[in-house]
């Protein structure tokens, strides 16, 4: 099996450093109809050539940058690439310096659904013809040295080379036609391949109704993309998968309930534009399909825009119109369906919950029921670069309530269901200038860089309609007495690339500060640099020349945070709901004065 993960890594070692793309790609008129899964750069030398000339290239050839980046890959490639390049024979570097035109890796399923799927590798070499068949009879020198078992095959009326997997039945093919490098482990779609290179359309990807679709609806201008089709390979995983009859459990009544099986197509596509990049992420599941857990947070049509009270110089902010009370009711209609029993304890904990002090109270009703539509939350950066505040500045999450004093009177009661000292806890109010906040007092919680316990406090405080709550004092107070300050929504092109993104007005919207994350992390890693080391030190790496990741990762080596924020400034996320299924759409601004 070690060919068959060396191709599968040569290709997404390929693919991974395309990112962008401009001609028409011919993959879906050669790759069989039956693929189920890819992963394609529609024309790789563009792809390299864009990617070079994005912020993120840029970065990772930057001066800057370079003597972290190069001590990182002269250890990765001299203790584990080339050990594996010298056992296989095998030499990636060789193979992405020719792929020019489309390159892909495809799983592709055979019509007997207990065969396992067939992988299948493309790569077109452009004009470096003579370079692939030099390279091919190199590699196949090379593995007959190495003692690799190889045999010719033909196909299609051509000559493969085949090595054999001496562990398994399964056998790569290696081959060529021009320039079109082609890789495989059934011989039946690499003749496919080959008729199709001759003419022949039959088969061929483009004929798959959904995979069309999404062509031209998602894939058209993508520089690189993965395409996954749910709707084949979920009826597949099923019937090969044992229905656990010793446990009571029938897969495929789980999958339906959770609402797995209505599943479509999937796509991931990215593109590098001299605007900045694109990504954007597709799940094809039609509504009238919509079940289990897709149907338990229902985004709805509304503003999502950052309120006037989030500062500008937040981290990450996310507003996200769902309604959490329809949300429990459909979450306990699915338990129903997996578990009455379950169900039934859930229903008997919830209605204990407050009973212990008041007999009349009514959990659901005060809480599960008292959500409104609208969920508001933001994240300042941290305050020092300590590990211990890094990724967890202080935080403000707002939720939208008819009745937000009953939101904390039903958090009040949940401590009531826990054992000894926990059910002890009380939920008390405490003065905040003018305004009154509640808490459970100091909490101690395990600091994630030395495992000691720090005291933290959760706050939660009532703003006009909402339930609000906080790490930080301060933050929640400066919310409550609607303390002015730069606003978020006034910053510099934050309303030209939330259009890209489909607005602010379709239930979600995100942001984050790239810039400012950057240079905290990098910051923190650097100051941190000999706690790391001693960290990774202690991590066997058993095989690898019995060096240590602390001899490839020097933080020490990275630069000042304020000397590589040039390459970064902030992305924003939206969202979509048609028809078809759900898009989650991220674009990430050109830096402003950075040259492509």
């Amino acid at each position: 099996m070690k060919q068959i993960v060396v191709f599968i890594l040569a290709a997404i070692g390929l693919i991974s450093n395309a990112d962008a793309a401009t001609s028409a790609s011919a993959l879906e008129s050669l790759l069989p109809a039956e693929t189920v899964l890819l992963i394609a750069a529609p024309e790789y030398a563009s792809a390299k050539k864009h990617f070079k000339a994005s912020a993120l290239g840029k970065f990772w050839d930057s001066a800057e940058f370079r003597p972290f980046r190069k001590k990182f890959a002269d250890g990765f490639e001299a203790n584990v690439l080339v050990r594996i390049e010298e056992e296989l024979a095998v030499d990636f570097e060789r193979f992405e310096e020719m792929a020019n035109g489309p390159v892909a890796l495809a799983v592709v399923l055979e019509q007997d659904i207990s065969t396992q799927p067939s992988l299948l590798f493309l790569l077109d070499a452009g004009r470096k013809t003579f370079t692939l068949r030099r390279t091919l009879s190199q590699l196949e020198r090379d593995w007959k040295k190495e003692g690799h078992e190889v045999s010719e095959t033909e196909i299609g009326g051509v000559d493969f080379a085949t090595v054999s997997d001496p562990d398994s039945d399964v056998k790569v093919h290696v081959g060529r036609v021009g320039a079109q490098l082609i890789i495989g482990t059934g011989a039946n779609h690499i003749e496919g391949v080959l008729n199709r290179l001759n003419g022949k359309v039959d088969g061929a990807l483009i004929g798959n109704t959904a995979f069309a679709m999404d062509r031209n609806a998602l894939l058209n201008e993508a520089d690189i993309y993965m395409w996954a089709d749910f709707g084949r390979v979920i009826p597949q995983l099923l019937d090969n998968v044992p229905f656990g009859a010793e446990l009571g459990i029938d897969f495929s009544e789980v999958v339906g309930s959770l609402g797995f099986n209505e599943l479509g197509t999937s796509a991931i596509t990215y593109r590098d534009r001299p605007d900045g990049v694109h990504l954007n992420m597709f799940f094809g599941l039609p509504e009238s399909k919509r079940k289990g857990l897709f149907n338990l947070l229902n985004t709805r049509l509304a503003d999502a825009s950052p309120p006037v009270f989030v500062p500008t110089d937040v981290v990450t902010y996310t507003r996200w119109r769902a309604d959490l009370s329809d949300a429990w009711s459909n979450f306990e209609k699915l338990l129903l369906e997996l578990s009455p029993d379950v169900a039934n304890v859930v229903e008997f904990t919830v209605g204990l919950l407050g009973k212990d002090k008041d007999s009349n109270f009514d959990f659901k009703k005060k809480f599960l029921a008292n959500f409104g539509d609208d969920l508001i939350f933001y994240q300042m950066p941290p305050k020092d670069l300590s590990l211990s505040s890094l990724g967890s500045g202080s935080m403000v999450a707002l939720v939208k309530s008819p009745d937000p004093e009953g939101l904390i009177q039903g958090i009040g009661a949940i401590p009531g269901i826990l054992p000894p000292p926990l059910n002890e806890a009380e939920l008390k109010p405490r003065k905040l200038g003018k305004n009154t906040a509640y808490s459970f007092g100091l909490i101690e919680l395990p600091d994630p860089s030395t495992g000691e316990l720090v005291e933290s406090e959760v706050l939660f405080a009532v703003k006009e309609g909402y339930l609000a709550i906080s790490n930080d004092l301060d933050q929640l107070l400066a919310l409550l007495d609607g303390k002015k300050q730069h606003a978020l929504t006034k910053r510099e092109r934050l309303a030209m690339a939330a259009t890209v993104v489909g607005g602010t007005d379709s239930g979600f919207f995100s942001y984050q500060n790239d810039r400012v994350m950057i240079r905290s992390v990098v910051d923190t890693l650097n100051a941190n640099a000999d706690q790391f080391g001693m960290i990774f030190s202690m991590i066997p790496m058993e095989g690898l020349n019995e060096v240590s990741l602390d001899d490839w990762l020097d933080f020490s080596l990275l630069p000042k945070g304020e000397i590589i924020a040039k390459y970064f400034d902030f992305t924003v996320y939206g969202a979509s709901n048609d028809g078809r299924g759900f898009t989650l759409k991220m674009f990430s601004p050109r830096p402003q004065g950075l040259k492509r």
